[in-house]
């Protein structure tokens, strides 16, 4: 009994410890392979960075930023003034950064290249269209539509259609019935033509007149009861009274609904039947308010139906409804679809594709703003709080104070309204602020702008301390910047010429390029009672001619096919890049450009609105770039590791440079 209590006790020890070994082992198993995975992780995250390492140590650092606030820069390492984050290191320009509109330039060894697996795409001129997909719901013409009522009271005792869905013709008969008021007008016209007759010679003028208005009103009670001239002809040719008339089809279609009975009596108006054309169908759908600016009455449709797979009906679009459901965010277009062999039915679900090329989308007008905080130019609508990029365009939020600035897209003003000026006599005796004639000597007066006087001020780009010489803030320890401001005649200083950055992250009396974001400065001008007028970037496209046979063969003047002697279509082609080559920032569009040997610099792209898998090119790019449409974004990490957070996403991301 002892020796088998002491073998169950070495049993228990031997399964005890193995199970600690087994543990232990597991725990070391487990930490080989999260250190192997972390290894490997970072291996994958850094195989750019480690292929470009020698590269980055040779780079002069120019300043230190913020992540967060890019118009922040130091001459030396340091905290924020704003947010207190860690300011990063910006670099000098590398290789590739001299082209006009560059904003980053990477450089990548042939290895790094492979393990990105980078692929490039040539842009060039193409057709491009926009497909707006949307469900629709086939319903009745309503201008095919007819109701067959009664025209006069009276009893149905015979209906020659007995139930809906039956095809009529026009002119086929419909309703039998009888009508006591009928019976009685015909009775009145017989009596009529009969006293006609009899009073025709007679020398009273009067009698014979009144009797001609009593046919004459009994004729056209009967007209307006249905009864046709033929048969008042009959009538008055057999003399014999009707008991029952006839109610015909007046259009040719489908009965669609039946509210009567035979031997059910009906009032004058009352409905008996509701016929439809289905030779031609509405198809309604809804277009959501995103898409209505592609939508323009006369645009082709494309209609299917799971139904009939494989087929498409063709129609157009007739009629956009003027006004929003407040709930789908939607607007309702009417579609005409031909339908003469009645393959579509009311009630039917189909798909619909609308396909229009990107040239039929009609150019917005330029617009003109006023207010007093940050607003979009083109979109007034979107207001911020401090400087800042419109997310619909691009365009640069602009401060309006008292003085409204003016600005075209390429940088130039354009005077749309008139400055300060005065008045002044050639002979200088007299001086006034509106035209004439000078009350001295009697010349004309002749327009001059006033003279005004400039000052130069450097400020603080956080608005804190205004000085007169160039200096650091007291407040921040940023570089105060240059602002040029003037003194007009009234004693109001306003600003007159300016250089700012179009991410108004500075302003300059100088051209050139913004220290902080990298970014060319455009001119602006400052005038009183002037508004702003920006003109919008034109599509770049090409007229050619293709064979509709063969698109491999085209032409730049009309001509005929070589291939099969067809004449050439005419078509537009718009510059575009793949969709896959942009990257959308939120605020601006980037593309990475190939420039060969493992060089790839990026640019800022102002895109039209995208078709299909492509963007039509507007700005920044040229027929045969050849742009990158793989692994762009990890070239783009590349560059925010080398310095270039700033100059594409102002410094989204927090870097510390390592010690």
């Amino acid at each position: 009994m002892l020796f088998k209590q002491k073998f169950l006790s070495l049993r228990y020890f031997i399964i005890i410890v193995t199970v600690i070994l087994s543990v232990l082992s597991g725990i070391q198993i487990s930490n080989y392979v999260e250190t192997y995975c972390n290894a490997s992780l970072q291996d994958g995250i850094n195989f750019i960075s480690s292929a470009n390492a020698e590269e980055t140590k040779e780079k002069k650092i120019i300043y230190w930023t913020c992540g967060m606030h890019p118009s922040v820069r130091m001459d030396k390492p340091g905290k924020c003034p704003i947010c207190a984050m860690d300011l990063v290191p910006v670099y000098e320009k590398g290789a590739g950064m001299e082209e006009e509109g560059a904003l980053a330039s990477v450089e990548l060894s042939e290895r790094a290249r492979k393990l990105a697996q980078v692929k490039t795409d040539v842009i060039g001129f193409r057709s491009l269209t926009k497909d707006v997909y949307t469900v629709g719901l086939i319903e009745y013409d309503e201008r095919l539509k007819a109701v067959v009522s009664a025209w006069i009271p009276g009893r149905i005792d015979k209906l020659f259609i007995d139930f809906t869905g039956t095809e009529v013709v026009k002119g086929e008969s419909l309703v039998w019935m009888y009508s006591p008021d009928l019976v009685s007008t015909q009775k009145e016209y017989l009596l009529a033509l009969e006293t006609f007759e009899k009073v025709e010679n007679s020398p009273f003028k009067e009698v014979v007149d009144g009797t001609i208005s009593l046919i004459d009103a009994t004729k056209k009670r009967l007209l307006w009861w249905g009864i046709s001239e033929r048969q008042i002809e009959e009538l008055a040719r057999n003399r014999k009274i009707k008991q029952h008339t006839i109610i015909y089809a007046p259009i040719s279609g489908i009965v669609i609904e039946k509210k009567m009975l035979e031997g059910q009596y009906v009032m004058t108006g009352e409905m008996i039947y509701t016929l439809a054309d289905l030779s031609k169908v509405w198809m309604m759908a809804n277009i959501y308010e995103y898409e209505m600016a592609w939508i323009k009455v006369g645009q082709e449709v494309e209609v299917t139906t799971p139904a009939y797979p494989g087929e498409a009906f063709i129609g157009t679009v007739s009629f956009i409804e003027p006004f929003l459901d407040d709930k789908t965010r939607s607007v309702k277009i009417r579609c005409d679809i031909p339908n003469r062999q009645l393959r579509l039915k009311p009630a039917m679900y189909v798909n619909a594709r609308i396909r229009i090329p990107v040239e039929e989308l009609e150019e917005r007008d330029r617009t003109y703003v006023s207010g007093l905080d940050y607003v979009c130019p083109n979109h007034p609508e979107i207001k911020s709080s401090r400087p800042g990029i419109c997310p619909e365009d691009n365009v640069p939020f602009i401060k309006k104070t008292s003085a409204r600035l003016e600005m075209t897209a390429e940088g130039k003003t354009e005077g749309i309204g008139e400055t300060e000026y005065e008045y002044v006599c050639p002979m200088n005796c007299y001086v006034s602020d509106k035209p004439g004639d000078c009350p001295v000597c009697g010349m004309h007066l002749e327009k001059k702008e006033m003279p005004v006087d400039e000052t130069v001020t450097c400020i603080c780009p956080q608005e804190w301390d205004p000085d007169t010489s160039p200096k650091s803030c007291p407040m921040c320890g940023m570089m105060l910047q240059k602002s040029i401001t003037v003194t007009s005649p009234t004693g109001e200083k306003i600003q007159k010429y300016v250089y700012m950055c179009p991410m108004a992250c500075m302003t300059s009396d100088k051209p050139g390029e913004c220290p902080d974001c990298k970014r060319q400065m455009g001119r602006w001008e400052v005038r009183e009672g002037v508004g702003m007028k920006v003109k919008k970037t034109e599509h770049r496209k090409r007229t050619i001619y293709t064979c509709p046979m063969h698109p491999e063969v085209t032409s730049d003047k009309p001509d005929n096919c070589t291939r099969c002697g067809m004449r050439l279509e005419k078509i537009t082609q718009m510059l575009a890049i793949p969709a896959t080559a942009v990257l959308d920032t939120g605020v601006r569009k980037i593309v990475y450009i190939d420039k060969g040997n493992g060089q790839y610099v990026g640019k800022e792209v102002i895109l039209g609105p995208k078709a299909g898998d492509y963007y039509p090119v507007m700005e920044g790019l040229e027929e045969g770039d050849r742009v990158v449409t793989s692994a762009n974004f990890l070239i783009d990490s590349q560059s925010q590791l080398t310095g270039g957070a700033s100059a594409l996403y102002g410094g989204a991301m927090e870097f510390k440079e390592e010690k």
